[in-house]
C-alpha cells in the first residue's frame, strides 16, 4: 500500500508554517516541520507571496506529498487580515492545483478540537497535544504546530484505511 504524506499549511503573509506527516506502522508519525519567515510589512506583499511560493515548491519537490491541507479562512475582526491570509491561501491552492496533488481545506476550530477535544483549545495546549501524540520536538512557533496539526486532520480524515474519519485508539491524550 502506498505511504500516505500529507502537507499542512498554517498560512500568512509575515510567517507560514508547514508540517509533513505520514503513514507509519501504528498510524500518524512526524516528518518534518518549520516555519518560513517572509518579511515584514517593509517588505511589499507580492514580495512576500514570491517567497511563499518559491519555498513552499522546495518543500512540495522535497517531500512529495499525497496531500496538502491549508487551515480555511478565519474572519475575525480584521477584514484586512483576512484578505491577507487569504492572498497567501492562494498560493497554496494554485501550487498544489499546478501539480495535481489533492488540497483539503480545514476550519482551525474544528482542527483545535480534533487535536485537543475542544475548539477553543489554546495554541498552546494543542502543540502540547500533538508533541505527545507524534513524538516529535517542541515546535519554534505556533504557526509551526499549527501546520502540524492541520496535517494531522487531514491526514485522519483521508483515505487511509485504518484510520477512515476516526483517531486512532490511545492517539488523544487529554
Amino acid at each position: 500500500m502506498a505511504k500516505e504524506r500529507v502537507l499542512g499549511i498554517d498560512p500568512g503573509t509575515q510567517v507560514v508554517g508547514w508540517g509533513v506527516v505520514e503513514s507509519g506502522a501504528h498510524g500518524p508519525i512526524y516528518v518534518a516541520s518549520g516555519v518560513w519567515k517572509l518579511g515584514d510589512s517593509r517588505r511589499s506583499v507580492p514580495e512576500r507571496l514570491a517567497r511563499l511560493r518559491k519555498e513552499l515548491v522546495l518543500v512540495l519537490d522535497a517531500w512529495n506529498p499525497t496531500r496538502v491541507a491549508v487551515e480555511s479562512a478565519f474572519f475575525g475582526n480584521n477584514a484586512r487580515s483576512a484578505l491577507r491570509i487569504g492572498e497567501a491561501r492562494g498560493v497554496v491552492l494554485c501550487s498544489a492545483g499546478e501539480r495535481g496533488i489533492p488540497l483539503v481545506e480545514l476550519a482551525p476550530a474544528m482542527v483545535k478540537k480534533r487535536v485537543a477535544g475542544s475548539g477553543a483549545a489554546r495554541k498552546e495546549q494543542v502543540a502540547r497535544l500533538l508533541t505527545a501524540q507524534l513524538s516529535c520536538p517542541v515546535f519554534a512557533t505556533e504557526d509551526e504546530s499549527d501546520a502540524i496539526a492541520v496535517a494531522l486532520c487531514a491526514y485522519l480524515d483521508g483515505d487511509t484505511p485504518s484510520f477512515r474519519g476516526k483517531i486512532p485508539p490511545g492517539a488523544r491524550i487529554q
